[in-house]
């Protein structure tokens, strides 16, 4: 806010004046210099780059994970290396969520006759039932330049072995319900684990100017996985046999690179 002082006639200073308008106008030269700079380093040449994503995304399960979740959705963070070589490498992390539950039977022994959950303050339970996964991978793969774009975008296509593990999440909004709390908890959640092989192919986009960087495509895995759980509470029944889960979904993220900038005698 600006307040005027009575009685008091400021003269300007027009050298005072001028000077932020200059230092702004040598500041956008800077800028543009440095923007032209990268954008002829990342379309001339294969870089060396390590750099971080997020990603997020929506998929389907299938075989023995597919009798058990429906569709749901991931987000997640990567640390990678991509080499000049367009040798590509790193860690990812996969977290699923809101997956649709499809098992019969879970929670079968207690409900009332009428097929409801009652809480501890007698009141039909409020409980939502929804599938979670993790996924690690330790990942490799190569990125494929395109032609007529820079090297540094391209077709990526890329493989992970990790551990993957997954569960039914039960969301209670309201009272709290014994049944449901630890130690009885792990008869009911259907805890699963296993050795998972990730595939993932899709497009892998460096800007010019180093500020739009993305990637989207496909994903799978498949694992062979185990409960680990001795036995389900709610239908008696023991649950030992090894599972082949599958799962598939489009992935889209974004990048965070940490490339270093061009030597100075190529700005010129």
């Amino acid at each position: 806010m600006f307040r005027m002082i009575p009685g008091r006639v400021c003269r300007p200073d027009v050298h005072a004046a001028s000077r932020p308008i200059l230092l702004c106008f040598l500041a956008c030269l800077l800028m543009v210099q440095n923007a032209s700079a990268q954008s002829r380093s990342v379309r001339d040449s294969a870089l060396f780059s390590p750099h971080f994503h997020l990603h997020g995304g929506m998929g389907v399960c299938a075989a023995d994970l597919g009798d058990r979740f429906g569709q749901g959705g991931q987000v997640g963070v990567g640390l990678h290396v991509k080499f000049p070589s367009g040798f590509y490498t790193g860690l990812q992390a996969d977290f699923g969520f809101g997956m649709k539950l499809l098992e019969q039977g879970v929670l079968t022994n207690l409900l009332n006759p009428a097929g409801q959950l009652i809480d501890n303050e007698g009141q039909v339970a409020l409980l939502a039932l929804s599938g979670r996964s993790g996924l690690v991978t330790l990942d490799a793969g190569r990125l494929f330049p395109l032609r007529r774009t820079n090297a540094n975008s391209g077709v990526l296509i890329n493989f992970g072995l990790g551990s993957v593990h997954h569960r039914v999440h039960f969301e209670n909004t309201e009272n709290p319900i014994t049944q449901l709390d630890e130690p009885y908890l792990s008869g009911y959640d259907r805890l699963t684990w296993g050795i998972a092989f990730k595939q993932f192919v899709g497009y892998w986009h460096m800007s010019d100017n180093g500020l739009v960087n993305y990637f989207a495509g496909v994903q799978l895995w498949e694992a062979k996985t185990w409960p680990q759980r001795p036995m389900n509470f709610d239908t008696q029944t023991t649950d030992d046999s090894p599972r082949l889960d599958l799962y598939g979904g489009i992935q889209v993220g974004w990048i965070f690179h940490f490339y270093k900038r061009t030597a100075v005698e190529h700005w010129n």
